[in-house]
């Protein structure tokens, strides 16, 4: 059987089709941009914000203030027109503008989005009043009726604390550095200081971390029972979760969730 010229790009084209196919509907977890793209990736930012899923930046450019070379890895604490703001893993925020802007502290060459989880399942938490150990053993097993391994659960809410903290708007101010500076995964943390406790109000809290707060308010005081008020949770998965399985996690019924709360991002 003699193999024509026509029968070979017959073949290559439906290679590059089954390729293209195959490839069209792989998930996309990173993204790169260029410094002149800074709009697009703060656009991107805020779309990953809203559908609860963990990720990272990877940020190659300079400083502006000496034209040093900058190149680390941050987590986005906020976005505005044409920047973002992020924080290092040394706990130092800087902003972050495009090429040739100068009103940033860096000045951005190359961005890569790094996506860290596949889904996201957001619901209301109902509060509940407790020990330390007690209040994140409630947040943790109210995700026992997702089936899809954890990458982490972020959670955003009021902690009221009972403590014996009279109002010291310096030490509020130091405690609020400390809790930047020893965790990375969280968008930012308010503490207040009331006359019979304090407030620590945080977003986007990694669970991982949930001890790491409560170690930091024992440096300065003794901490008693907790109380959190609503529970604004998102479990971030590890994995992706099938369509099928939507309507499953959203008509969840539960004591502890608030009815109708449970919404599934994939």
């Amino acid at each position: 059987m003699r193999v024509s010229v026509v029968d070979i790009a017959v073949i290559v084209v439906l290679g590059l089709s089954l390729f293209s196919f195959s490839t069209k509907y792989q998930p996309k977890y990173e993204f790169e941009y260029s410094g002149s793209q800074i709009y697009k990736m703060v656009q991107e930012c805020e779309m990953q914000d809203a559908t609860g899923f963990l990720y990272t930046v990877f940020v190659k450019g300079y400083w502006n203030a000496d034209i040093g070379h900058f190149e680390q890895e941050g987590f986005v604490t906020g976005t505005g027109r044409g920047y973002f703001e992020m924080v290092l893993h040394d706990g130092r925020i800087i902003s972050v503008g495009g090429k040739q802007s100068y009103k940033e502290d860096i000045q951005a060459v190359e961005i890569t989005l790094q996506l860290k989880s596949k889904s996201s399942v957001f619901y209301e938490l109902k509060p509940i009043k407790g020990s330390i150990s007690e209040v994140k053993k409630y947040i943790e097993d109210s995700s026992s009726f997702i089936q899809y391994p954890r990458e982490d659960i972020s959670l955003s809410c009021v902690l009221t604390v009972e403590a014996d903290a009279p109002p010291d708007i310096t030490l509020e101010a130091e405690i609020e550095d400390a809790l930047r500076k020893a965790i990375f995964y969280m968008k930012k943390a308010d503490i207040e200081f009331h006359g019979d406790g304090i407030t620590v109000a945080v977003e986007r809290l990694s669970m991982k971390d949930f001890d790491t707060v409560f170690s930091i308010l024992e440096r300065y005081f003794h901490v008693g029972s907790v109380y959190t008020g609503d529970v604004t949770v998102v479990y971030q998965t590890a994995q992706e979760i099938e369509v099928e399985d939507v309507p499953v996690l959203e008509s969840y019924q539960s004591e502890n969730v608030y009815s109708g709360s449970v919404h599934v991002r994939v």
